[in-house]
Order: C-alpha cells, then sequence, then structure tokens
C-alpha cells in the first residue's frame, strides 16, 4: 500500500505538531507501516511479466502460424475456455481479497468477448457494420459488469459504448450518420445531446454501490458536453465549414437524442442528494437549457437563419456554459462531489479562453495572439486553481465538523 504509507509519512509531522500523538508514539505508527518498494519496483514482478508476455507472446506465434489448419471447434473453444478462465479467476481472487488483480481478470475478460464475437463474424462470414458488433459487446458487457459487479468492467463498457457512438456517428449509413452527413453541425448537436445523456445516466447510479462508476460516467459526460459545445460557440466564425447547406427535412434521429436526454435529466433529479428544492431544480434547469439550445440550434440548421442568427446562438453559447459551470461547483460544493467543482472549474476556463480568442483573434497577428493568449491562460489558470483549492477546502471542513 504505497499510497497509504507515503500519506501516513506526511501527516503525522502534523499531528506531532498538533498535539495529536507525541514523536515516540508517530515513530511507532510508522514502525508499524514499513514502507516497501512500489509493486513494479520488485525484481519479481518484473522478471514475471516479462516471462508471461515472453510465452504469451509465443503461444500466439504459434497459433498465428497455424491458424488456418486449427478447426473452427477448437478456435471457438479456446477463446470460450479463456473468456471463461478470466472471470472465474477474478472471482476466486476477489474472494481472497486480491481486488485489483480480480478486477484485471475481469477487464481480460471483457477484451476477450470482443475477441470472440470478431472470430465468431470472422469463422461464419456474417456481413455486416463494423459497428454492430461493437454495439453487441457493450450491451453483453454492461449487463454483466453490474451483476458481478465490477467497476472496472463498467468502466470499459461504458467506453465501449462511447466508441460504439463515434462508429454509429461517423458511418453515413445509419439513421444518425445520414443527418450529420446531410449537415456536419448536427454531429457536435448529437454529441451534445449525448453527453447530457451520459451525465444523466451517471448521476443514477447515486451515492451507494456504484458511486465510483457514477464519477468516471458523469465525468465522461461533462467531457463529451464542452467538446461539442465550444465548436457550437464558433458557429458564425466556422459556419463555412460547419454549415455545409441548409436542409428542409427535420432530423428525426437527432431529435428523438435530445429527447431521450431530457427524458433522463428528469430521471436523475429524482436522484440528487437530498437539499433545498430550489437547488436540485436548478440544477436540472441547468442541463435542460443545454438540450433547449441544441433544439434551437437543430431547428436553425433546417431553415434559411441569417447569420445575425448564428452571432447571436454563439453568445447563448456561452452564457449556457458559465451557467452549467456555476451550477456544477455549488451543488458540488453542498453535495461533496469535487469532480463536479473541477469541472466546472474547467468550463470556466475554457469558455474565457474561447470567448477572449473570439475577441482578441481578429485584431492581433498570429504570434502576437498566440504569446498574449498563452499569458492569459497562464493567468487564469493560477486564479482558477486557487478557486478549485478555496472551494474544495471549504467542503473538506465541512465534511469533517459534519
Amino acid at each position: 500500500m504505497p499510497t497509504f504509507m507515503r500519506r501516513l509519512r506526511q501527516e503525522t509531522p502534523g499531528w506531532v505538531r498538533d498535539g495529536v500523538v507525541t514523536a515516540q508514539q508517530a515513530e511507532g505508527i510508522l514502525a508499524r507501516y514499513p514502507e516497501s518498494g512500489r509493486w513494479f519496483q520488485r525484481p519479481i514482478v518484473i522478471f514475471s511479466i516479462l516471462g508471461g508476455a515472453l510465452v504469451v507472446l509465443a503461444i500466439a506465434l504459434v497459433i498465428a502460424h497455424n491458424w488456418a489448419e486449427i478447426p473452427r471447434w477448437a478456435k471457438l473453444a479456446g477463446v470460450l475456455t479463456l473468456l471463461l478462465g478470466s472471470y472465474a479467476g477474478g472471482l476466486f481472487l476477489r474472494a481472497r481479497d486480491r481486488g485489483l488483480v480480480g478486477e484485471g481478470l475481469f477487464v481480460l475478460g471483457g477484451g476477450l468477448l470482443l475477441l470472440g464475437i470478431a472470430l465468431i463474424g470472422q469463422l461464419y462470414n456474417l456481413a455486416g457494420r463494423e459497428s454492430d458488433a461493437v454495439l453487441l459487446w457493450w450491451a453483453l458487457l454492461i449487463p454483466a459488469a453490474y451483476a458481478l459487479p465490477s467497476i472496472a468492467l463498467i468502466v470499459l463498457g461504458w467506453c465501449g459504448a462511447s466508441v460504439w457512438f463515434c462508429m454509429f456517428v461517423l458511418d453515413r449509413t445509419t439513421w444518425l450518420g445520414r443527418d450529420v452527413y446531410a449537415n456536419a453541425t448536427l454531429g457536435a448537436v448529437a454529441f451534445g445531446a449525448v453527453g447530457v445523456l451520459v451525465w444523466a445516466l451517471g448521476s443514477l447510479h447515486g451515492d451507494g454501490e456504484f458511486h465510483r462508476a457514477r464519477r468516471v460516467i458523469e465525468q465522461l459526460g461533462l467531457l463529451t458536453i464542452l467538446i461539442a459545445m465550444v465548436p457550437l460557440g464558433f458557429l458564425k466564425q466556422l459556419g463555412g465549414w460547419w454549415i455545409v447547406g441548409a436542409s428542409t427535412r427535420l432530423p428525426a434521429a437527432v431529435l428523438v437524442l435530445l429527447a431521450l436526454a431530457a427524458v433522463a435529466v428528469g430521471a436523475a433529479w429524482l436522484r440528487f442528494p437530498p437539499d433545498r428544492p430550489i437547488i436540485r431544480a436548478g440544477l436540472a434547469a441547468s442541463l435542460l437549457l443545454v438540450i433547449v439550445y441544441l433544439l434551437v440550434v437543430t431547428l436553425k440548421l433546417v431553415q434559411q437563419t441569417p447569420e445575425s442568427v448564428y452571432h447571436m446562438l454563439g453568445w447563448t453559447n456561452w452564457a449556457i456554459l458559465l451557467v452549467v459551470a456555476l451550477a456544477l461547483i455549488l451543488c458540488g460544493a453542498r453535495w461533496d462531489r469535487s469532480a463536479w467543482i473541477n469541472w466546472g472549474v474547467i468550463w470556466i476556463g475554457v469558455d474565457a479562453v474561447a470567448r477572449y480568442v473570439e475577441l482578441v483573434g481578429t485584431m492581433l497577428q498570429a504570434s502576437a495572439l498566440f504569446a498574449a493568449t498563452g499569458v492569459f491562460v497562464l493567468a487564469l489558470g493560477g486564479a482558477l486553481e486557487l478557486l478549485r483549492r478555496r472551494v474544495t477546502a471549504k467542503v473538506a471542513v465541512l465534511r469533517a465538523s459534519a
């Protein structure tokens, strides 16, 4: 437990200084937990990894060299045996307090599941989109992850779902890809809607058994929203690239995504921690503002909209980013969710930098713009870090006094 021991050595001088323990008692505590090297610094671990990797490589080369001669049933049986062995080994090790190694075997089993799906498709010459195989993978993986339960496998499943969605959007033969290829800006709208949906589904995990999965999924959603919203703030400046052309057909696929995101936000509101109704409703309303904005952008894209409207939508974009960021910081401080505080600060920083570039970018040469922007970003980063530390420290004090 190197992290625990390092933290212990950092804290004991403060305990002695504050009179919590004496110097002799502190030395006794440190002697009780002697510091050991990290796992990757132990020779047996290094040689075990190298030896195991060489053995696996040798087996892989033999199989690859004789792949055509191996019977079909043997290939499937081999993958199935490895798959079941990984999950059985993970359960066995977890029952014996080897949770990290067990989680690693669960993840290995998740990867073998994808390999098995690909192998079946190759052996039986199954036709279809590549995204369909990824869809089948995470659709089977996520229920198994929650049933075990395994946080690492849950994260792997959600990452697989993210990859599938990207493949789905970029494939013009899908119902969503057709809308996106008709107008490239709808791709950002779709990612923004999915970001809100993912964040809301993450919040539904609550503070119980799956709270660690909640943190990861929520942050994945917040990152996706930010990546989608920032380019939409430059609709006027990048109109020639983003707005491929007006369409007279409503993008039904994108509208369905927006509706699902709105329903998910409403469901997440029911799972928010107990607090004053206005606080709980304020966070949900700020996310609904994002959905409403994305809906307005979608409707304007199918109409012959004047350029001035896109300029107004750009300013609205930055205002919504700021509102959601402040809501995340406020609720994160009240509900002890430090990741929300961090992401709220990041959103404010990105919003400020984007506005700075938009306002100043046309008035300076490239070199001067980069230099001025660099100084601005450094100053802004320092100020936001001070803000983040103060808010986090207040949350820690409130948690300790509770």
